[in-house]
Parts: structure tokens; sequence; C-alpha cells
């Protein structure tokens, strides 16, 4: 299949790169022409967007960064790629697939992106061009490696014909392949992201600890993850039960946010753990609660 990569950053080459090993032909396109140039170099058909003014692909995957500027996240070369994208499709007779690979907010493909891409190019999605939000789970320093083996592919897609058609782009690989919504595929990937911070600030938290009282540290966590099923069960945690408020959880943990102040230690993420778990219980309780209804003029509860 013939695809076009549009962002030559850490994630576009990879992604590209893993595709050609696929047997896709491949296309680059990048604002920066020193990344054209080495990519040329490399034997890549490869152009800036003033010189790849016609589509010459079947799908075109958008790479390019969305990084973070005083904590709200920066879209402008995102939009600036997709009303690129846009203008080459005006022109364009085959149906099409434009896949968003960069890390967006949830609705931001459809309210954002989408309406760019329909209002510049006279097209309309679903109709005469697919959408596809695929997420990334690319690592910076094994990038190539991560998209060679990848350990699963979520489709975020506009409908089934577009999924399907980035599905067969896949199929030479032994992978999980999970087809949701676009706004689904934006938010799980803010997900991933989330939990992997939490995780990691949670054991700095008990590092600091462990280092203070002179414990080892590397036993401790590496019996943590022998015994702990949030660890060794992928699915703990993921099922709608509810808090753990009732269980020996909720006891353990505050006899250690008590010792921890009774030592002179701060459990601030611990801390909020349990501040969250309790504020859910009450939202659980008033999702829960009898709703009044009104029923031949008297008030009854259902």
């Amino acid at each position: 299949m013939d695809i076009a990569v549009v962002g030559s950053g850490a994630v576009g080459v990879a992604t590209g790169k893993g595709l050609a090993k696929l047997g896709n032909r491949i296309t680059f396109v990048d604002k920066s022409s020193d990344k054209v140039v080495s990519l040329k170099n490399a034997s890549y058909d490869a152009y800036t967007p003033q010189t790849y003014n016609t589509i010459t692909t079947d799908i075109t995957m958008i790479c390019v960064a969305t990084p973070t500027k005083n904590g709200m996240i920066d879209l402008d070369d995102l939009k600036r790629a997709t009303k690129e994208f846009a203008n080459r499709l005006k022109n364009h007779t085959k149906y099409h697939v434009l896949v968003i690979r960069s890390t967006v907010p949830p609705h931001t493909t459809r309210n954002i992106l989408i309406p760019i891409v329909e209002r510049i190019s006279g097209k309309k999605a679903g109709v005469d061009f697919g959408v596809v939000m695929q997420p990334e789970y690319l690592r910076s320093n094994t990038a190539e490696d991560d998209f060679s083996r990848p350990w699963f592919i979520l489709i975020g897609e506009l409908d089934s014909r577009s999924g399907n058609i980035l599905e067969k782009v896949y199929s030479k690989l032994d992978v999980p392949i999970e087809h949701v919504s676009i706004e689904e595929a934006e938010f799980q990937k803010h997900v991933h992201n989330a939990f992997n911070a939490v995780k990691i600030a949670f054991f700095n938290e008990m590092r600091i600890i462990a280092k203070q009282e002179e414990w080892n540290v590397n036993a401790i966590f590496h019996a943590t993850a022998e015994s702990a099923e949030s660890i060794w069960n992928p699915l703990y945690g993921l099922r709608d039960k509810g808090t753990f408020t009732k269980s020996s959880l909720m006891h353990d943990t505050q006899a250690l946010i008590e010792w921890s102040k009774e030592n002179g230690y701060n459990m601030a993420i611990l801390n909020s753990v349990v501040t969250e778990n309790k504020t859910h219980d009450a939202l659980i309780s008033d999702i829960t609660a009898p709703k009044p209804i009104i029923e031949r003029g008297r008030l009854n509860h259902v």
C-alpha cells in the first residue's frame, strides 16, 4: 500500500521505516529541508509540503508533534499539517484515509481536524475520505524497534471502512488489534500516559521513604512486582466494581498514611488516592440513590 507520513520526528520516522519493512511504499513529508535531504540520502521518497502538492498515496499519516505550552497542548503544527493535507485532497478523486498519530485531547479530530479538511477540500468525511485516530505507544529511545514489535494496536475509526483499510496495513504483524471510536482512541492515549505517570510518581514516593529508612528499595519493589495483583493481573482494577472503601485496601492504606505522619513523611499521592476514593463513594451513592418521580400527582421513588 502507498502511505504518506507527514512529520519526520521520532514517531514519524519509526512509523515510516516500519511500514516500509512491511512492504509498503512510503513517502515522507516534512517542513525541515534538512530532514528531507537526510531521508532522500537513505533512499526514501521525501518532500517538503511546498514540493508535495499532489496526493500519490492511499493513506496519509500525520505524525507531527503536539507539545504543551504553559500546560496547554499546542495544536498549531497539527492544524497546519491538516490544512496542507486538505489542500492536496481538494483535487484528489479517489477515496483516501487520513490517520492522526499525533496525541490530541478528546474531540480534537472530530470537532477541529475533520471540519478543517471538509471546509478546505470540499470533501465529506465518511464519503470521500476516511479518518482514523491511531495512538502511538513508541518509546523515544527504542521507537523503531517498538514499531516493528508492537504489543498492541488501537484503531479509532470514523467508520468501519476507514478502520478496516488501516488494519490491512498491519496484517503482517502478529499483534492484537482493537477498533474503537475516534474519541475513545484519543482519550485512551491520555489514560495510557497518565497511568504510567501515576505509577512512576507512586513508586518514587515509596522510594523516598525506603531510602530514608535505609531499607533495600530494589528488594521491596521486586517483591511488590511479584506479589501485587495489580501488577501481575492486567485486568485488576479495570472492572466497574466501585471503590475500595469497604476492603482491606482502605484500612491498610490509611494505616500507612498514619504511620508516615508519625515518622515525619508526607505521602501526598497516597493521601490524594484516599480523598478521591471518598469523593467517588459520594458520587456513586448519588447516582444509585432512588430517583423521585411524579405519578398521577403523587411523589414516589423508584
